[in-house]
């Protein structure tokens, strides 16, 4: 075997390593919190189909969850808990002891950061490195906070994405996840989770996610199915389909102008604020293309693509999915 043969081999040894050693292993049930509601949804693998084993989503009293990156989110523990096992319940899956988490964007701070900046041989120095790198980037203290990041390497991408959090936003949800005797096994931001079930795997070319939800809307420009860039916009604008437009066509103009953009292979939007066609016709004109509508439920036996809930439960659902990819 000559050398690059072996080099070749020694890659996808430690890419097999990585992924079953330190990457965890992705459950097949997901919770996926909003600010008005808990969704719940199970997939199973039937004869290599992935099928919607369950789903239940049941709403949230105004005021139980405030999605807030610098304090706790779940304001009334006790009413979160109960409507928690109330869905795990309708779902078929209370007593289930792991499970996905997946959060609004707002709890947390997406950034990219060139590889090279970050790049030291133990763990603990890289994530010494990243929080030097993050420090004025959080509105909290980033020695406190808890941090993910993934290289882009295997992307083609010399940026690595990080996700930081506060401690105490994060261990709200865990407090409470574990007082139904359930263990987040994974826990991962709606925009991300979506980012990765509209675009992995496609070709190399440039897109837009468009995550419009209560109380945000985050916009996530990749490259195949890796990150360019990632806003998130909270509050008021983000309700406003006047302000939501004008941030869209901010951020195609910055692709444009300053990331050396030549066209946008696709659009995508996830719409769980308003109706997905309404939302789909407002932004066609910022945009200059009517955007395609994200149905996480589009070739899962036994679910009804097309509705409501294919946009109220598509974090969970990409989630989910995940453990199938």
């Amino acid at each position: 075997m000559n050398a690059a043969g072996l080099r070749e081999r020694l890659a996808r040894g430690r890419a097999y390593l990585e992924q079953r050693f330190v990457e965890p292993e992705r459950p097949a049930v997901a919770i996926e919190v909003r600010a008005g509601s808990i969704g719940v949804v199970r997939v199973t693998g039937q004869g290599g189909q992935i099928a919607l084993g369950a789903a239940a989503l049941v709403e949230l009293p105004p005021g139980v969850v405030t999605l807030s990156m610098t304090e706790t989110n779940v304001k009334d523990v006790p009413t979160f808990t109960r409507t928690l096992g109330s869905a795990l319940e309708k779902a078929g899956v209370l007593g289930t002891t792991r499970a996905a988490l997946v959060l609004p964007d707002p709890v947390a701070r997406l950034a990219l950061f060139p590889s090279a900046e970050v790049t030291a041989k133990k763990r603990p120095q890289v994530e010494e490195l990243i929080r030097f790198k993050a420090r004025k980037s959080v509105p909290f203290d980033i020695r406190e906070a808890r941090l993910a990041y993934v290289p882009g390497t295997a992307a083609g991408s010399d940026q690595t994405l990080v996700a930081a959090i506060a401690r105490p936003v994060l261990e709200g949800y865990e407090a409470a996840c574990r007082a139904v005797g359930l263990e987040p096994g994974l826990v991962e931001l709606t925009g991300a989770a979506l980012l990765t079930a509209a675009f992995d795997g496609l070709p190399t070319a440039d897109r837009l996610l468009i995550n419009w939800d209560d109380g945000y809307v985050s916009l996530l420009l990749a490259r195949g199915g890796w990150p360019l860039l990632a806003r998130t916009i909270v509050g008021p604008p983000a309700a406003s389909a006047t302000e939501v437009s004008r941030e869209v066509s901010n951020t195609v103009l910055y692709y444009r102008e300053r990331l050396g953009g030549t066209g946008l292979a696709a659009t995508v939007l996830r719409s769980a604020f308003l109706p997905a066609a309404e939302a789909a016709a407002l932004l066609a004109g910022p945009l200059g293309e009517t955007p395609a509508i994200l149905d996480g439920l589009v070739g899962l036996k036994g679910a009804e693509a097309g509705g409501v809930a294919s946009q109220l439960l598509a974090g969970a659902v990409a989630s989910a999915r995940g453990s199938f990819r």
